[in-house]
């Protein structure tokens, strides 16, 4: 029993080394090749790196989008007379009315 385990694993090893033999046999024999390999390797790796790349942008950007649209909402709705629940002011918020009336106030 042992024997046969053994003459078993003795096989698997050598089916599983058999591609490698053959790689380095392909390799030797043709060493172009070799280009090649790795400019299929590096494609898929680039790629990525591009695509990852350009999801982090685009991510960044409506993150801007939507600071730019909430301070235009903020300012727009400055001039509103509405009345929140708990709140002093007629104008918004009494912590925020300040602020965004030193915002909206001209320059001199």
């Amino acid at each position: 029993m042992l024997k046969e385990t053994h003459a078993l694993v003795q096989q698997i090893a050598d089916t599983a080394q058999e591609p490698v033999h053959t790689f380095s046999e392909v390799i030797k024999a043709k060493p172009e090749v070799l280009v090649a390999l790795a400019v299929v390797h590096v494609i898929p790796i680039a790629l990525a790196i591009v695509g990852t790349t350009e999801i982090i942008v685009a991510h960044q950007k409506v993150k801007v989008e939507k600071e730019r649209t909430k301070q235009a909402k903020l300012r727009a709705g400055l001039g509103r007379h509405h009345r929140h629940p708990g709140c002093d002011s007629h104008h918004g918020h009494p912590h925020h009315a300040p602020r965004l009336l030193a915002e909206a106030a001209p320059q001199d």
